[in-house]
């Protein structure tokens, strides 16, 4: 596309336009942007500043401003410089720009299964935790476990394993290795600007672990002229929340600064109370034309009660009442990147990232807290996980016209020293069975040391050998090395000896993708995932366990369809079907002795169709369907001497889907009205397929009106106080259940002031 709008005809040009584009919403400039005479005779694209100069014949009538994912604006006065604020579409959560490769690529050029919530979604649903608007997307489950603490679900069933990559601006908010699967808490909510799915494996670009999926949470940047945003919410829920952001462009600098203040107090649930704060700062500078630098800080600090769980009888008899008043989850972390782009024009461009990560999680987690069923004595562990990171990224893209093909290559470094200690504790309880305190002896069960270095090396192929047809081919490898050094003697609970273990991988991906025009399509994949042993799963015990990388393969194919019905209704509809086999899974093996052990062994196969309907009548009314029917099993695989063959995996649930409709009425301008339902249906709690969880179907009403710069917003989640759950496991030691939240009532109001 860029090549067609950079062939213009100089010598016909008679009058010279200038220009910037920016997010209406946001005031960020639109880097890449269309500017085109109807026919796209004449174009260009916007630079890293949402700049334009395009020269013009003297008869040109009229320009269009055309970005992925906005609503197109007509210009038809060029007597000044020209300044357009572009407007989110409201059906824009899958057409749009995306960075699957990392870089901004059109949806039609990406063979995989990609979403992004705009900034738009994001205000308008004023979300407590990310599931709220993560939900909506096909194929996504996040289970909220409390005050930010999650679990998730994509191509998997729910789950605490490493299958998920979190990434905030590109970056992985944690090393490989280190358990990741609560890395949302330590993000930002109150600096997004928007977030990005990738379902399927994304390990050809982003490395291990991205395997069910990754979550890209972007930030915003400094808008160009002075822009910003207050608001608070409260809810009846004992949640009361601050955000603030504000941003501007003085010249050739940028700065943001965004971040928010969350309390709970008094929840539903007894020993659920949180502090958390957060705040980002960006700073860009435009070297020149084509060389930019970014600077970004973001730090979050959280401090939480872990609730725990109920039996049976407390869950259905809604008892609310916490056995725990001590358990607790404490985070600090601070990031830091600096990157350097440079556009060479036809040669293609560059980009350089140095990164910074320290990272401290201290908890007395309430899922160790047990009853020795002999002694009857009540024990639990203590524990705190340090790491500092540094490492770098840098990336180019070679752009072959003459073959209308461009190569993309990278190398990535990343060396993170991480300390684990963990200590024995007894707990004490009361007379009403309420565990109250605690003593910690000398009994420590883990401390050691792991430096976690991973040098990764990736290319990317993509060409268009005939018109509208493009192929892609991935390949990445990955070395990862992991120096372990125990400051315990041998006969302690991990008394692992030193030693040094080194994993490697190559990953591949190769698709296709077909584009019909008029935002229609298909496409297909074939992708690798991987995910090497976690620094728990290797040195916590006596020994240190051979270990495999556990390896996945994605087979894929999908499509997207745009349509127009009686000029009144347009619709957009996408599907993807895919098949996911996972080999060498680590699982815990009993050995003869009756001891346990990690070993790689067992298979499992995810298949299913991820689907969404979007459609929109007369600009007042919008309707959206998305969702899955899947089925996870195992294959293959024993745990503790059961066999588990053609048994489904438990919590991995056959249906989901997220419907959405919208109201926003041309008498009332700045009213909006949405009823949203959140469906999960039934799956096993157990491996054996001996116990099911119903699932749960819930009802959100919103409201919203917005006047001039003013937004007052009315919600009510789970309007029907369905008693639900957001994850059911079963034990042999019985069945229990995460308590969901009841009918909660919120309210917030933002002020937007923006100058742009």
């Amino acid at each position: 596309m860029q090549g067609i709008l950079c062939s213009i005809m100089p010598a016909l040009a008679q009058q010279k336009v200038n220009g910037v584009v920016f997010d209406k919403q946001t005031g960020e400039p639109l880097a890449g942007a269309e500017v085109v005479t109807p026919g796209i005779t004449y174009g260009t694209v916007t630079n890293s500043l949402g700049k334009f100069t395009l020269d013009l014949p003297d008869h040109t009538s009229k320009l269009e401003i055309r970005y992925i994912g906005y609503q197109t604006v007509e210009i038809f006065d060029f007597s000044e410089v020209i300044e357009v604020g572009l407007e989110a579409s409201t059906s824009s959560l899958e057409q749009v720009i995306v960075s699957a490769n990392r870089e901004k690529e059109l949806r039609s050029e990406v063979p995989a299964a990609i979403s992004t919530i705009s900034s738009k979604v994001m205000e308008e649903t004023a979300p407590n935790t990310l599931d709220q608007v993560l939900n909506k997307i096909p194929g996504v489950f996040v289970a909220d476990l409390a005050n930010e603490q999650h679990m998730t679900s994509i191509r998997q069933p729910i789950s605490t394993k490493g299958l998920f990559l979190f990434l905030e601006d590109g970056l992985p908010t944690r090393p490989t290795g280190v358990f990741n699967h609560n890395a949302m808490n330590e993000l930002n909510q109150g600096a997004i600007r928007s977030i990005e799915i990738i379902r399927g494996p994304a390990s050809s670009t982003y490395g291990a672990e991205a395997i069910g999926g990754v979550i890209n949470v972007i930030t915003q940047g400094p808008s160009l002229n002075l822009s910003g945003r207050v608001a608070v919410r409260a809810n009846s829920n004992g949640l009361a929340r601050t955000d603030f952001r504000v941003g501007n462009t003085l010249g050739k600098t940028g700065v943001f600064v965004g971040g928010y203040y969350a309390r709970r107090r008094d929840g539903f649930f007894e020993h659920s109370d949180m502090d958390k704060y957060a705040a980002t700062v960006k700073v860009t500078h435009a070297l020149s034309s084509k060389t930019d630098l970014n600077f970004s800080l973001t730090y979050a600090d959280l401090d939480t009660d872990m609730t725990g769980s109920l039996d049976s009888t407390a869950f259905f008899g809604q008892d609310l009442t916490s056995i725990q008043t001590f358990t607790k989850r404490t985070v600090s972390a601070l990031r830091i990147q600096s990157t350097l782009n440079h556009d060479w024009a036809r040669a293609g461009s560059t980009t350089a990232r140095i990164f910074f990560r320290d990272n401290a999680i201290g908890q007395i987690p309430s899922f160790r807290i047990r009853t020795d069923r002999d002694t009857g004595i009540i024990s639990g562990t203590m524990n705190e996980r340090t790491f500092t990171s540094v490492g770098g990224i840098v990336q180019h893209t070679y752009q072959l016209p003459d073959m209308n093909a461009k190569i993309t290559g990278g190398i990535s470094a990343d060396r993170s020293p991480t300390n684990f200690f963990e200590d024995y504790i007894l707990v004490t309880q009361n007379e009403q069975g309420i565990n109250v305190g605690f003593v910690a002896p000398d009994s420590a069960l883990t401390n050691n040391e792991i430096i976690l270095t991973n040098l990764g090396t990736y290319a990317t192929f993509q060409i268009s050998p005939v018109e509208k047809l493009r192929l892609s081919a991935s390949l990445r490898y990955d070395r990862f090395n992991y120096k372990h050094r125990n400051f315990l003697p041998p006969s302690s609970f991990s008394g692992s000896p030193n030693a040094t273990n080194t994993f490697d991988a190559f990953t591949p991906k190769i698709g296709l993708t077909y584009d019909f025009g008029k935002n229609r399509g298909v496409y297909a994949n074939f992708a690798q995932g991987f995910v090497p042993p976690q620094v728990g799963e290797l040195y916590r015990g006596v020994q240190i366990p051979v270990l495999d990388p556990s390896v996945y393969n994605n087979y894929e194919a999908g499509g997207w369809y745009s349509f127009t019905i009686d000029d009144q209704i347009q619709g957009y509809a996408n599907a993807a079907f895919y098949t996911v086999n996972g080999t060498n899974q680590i699982i815990s093996v009993q050995l003869d002795d009756g001891t346990h052990e990690n070993q790689n062994a067992g298979e499992t196969r995810s298949q299913g169709i991820e689907y969404m309907l979007n459609l929109t009548y007369a600009s007042q009314i919008q309707f959206r369907w998305s969702g899955t029917f899947a089925r996870h099993e195992f294959i293959d695989y024993v745990e503790n001497g059961t066999e588990f063959n053609g048994n489904e995996m438990a919590q991995g649930a056959n249906v989901q889907f997220n419907w959405e409709v919208t109201y926003r009425p041309v008498f009332a301008k700045g009213l909006r009205l949405s009823l949203e339902n959140q469906y999960l249906g039934p799956y096993w709690t157990d491996n054996g397929n001996t116990q099911e969880y119903e699932g749960f179907s819930l009802l959100n009403l919103r409201t919203g009106y917005r006047y001039k710069g003013f937004d007052l917003s009315v919600s009510i989640l789970n309007l029907t106080d369905e008693l639900w759950s957001p994850r059911v496991n079963a034990s042999r030691f019985g069945t229990t259940f995460i308590p969901g939240i009841p009918r909660t009532y919120q309210i917030g109001l933002a002020y937007n002031f923006n100058n742009n």
